[in-house]
């Protein structure tokens, strides 16, 4: 039976692109845009997920990147990116799910949920993702009551 090594991994900050039009001042709110993945400000909108504090000031053109630093450190376990669903540059943030013992995919119809897309190094079936797993995102299973 094969035995595959544990990847864990810690992320403090991120950087992606900020959306176009988006203003970021530096130690204001970061978001992430729910929708494409972009790098927004703090604002309300339910696609809105705050993430951290922007590093900088910056107007974004849709490409150029900016740096976050994070709320807190986020522990991730890195998996495999599967061939069916596969996770993308603009699914960070997103919910993934497990689509086998060592693989992630977008695709949730009958899957159980895996955790929040962190970052994916590489594109397609085959590339690292970094996912911060469900237990961590409090989300353990089915919630069990006691009568008293």
């Amino acid at each position: 039976m094969a035995e595959r090594l544990i990847q864990p991994k810690t992320i403090s900050r991120i950087v992606r692109a900020l959306a176009t039009g988006a203003v970021a001042e530096k130690g204001n709110v970061a978001c992430i845009n729910l929708d494409d993945g972009t790098l927004v400000a703090g604002a309300q909108d339910a696609n809105y997920f705050p993430i951290g504090w922007f590093e900088e000031s910056l107007t974004g053109d849709g490409a150029t990147t900016i740096g976050v630093k994070l709320f807190s450190e986020i522990e991730c376990a890195v998996l495999v990116n599967s061939s069916s669903g596969p996770v993308a540059d603009d699914d960070v943030g997103a919910l993934c799910y497990l689509h086998s013992s060592f693989e992630v995919s977008m695709t949730g119809t009958g899957k159980s949920i895996a955790g929040r897309v962190w970052e994916i190094v590489g594109s397609g079936a085959g590339a690292k993702v970094a996912v911060q797993m469900a237990p961590g995102l409090g989300l353990q299973g089915p919630l069990l009551v006691v009568d008293t």
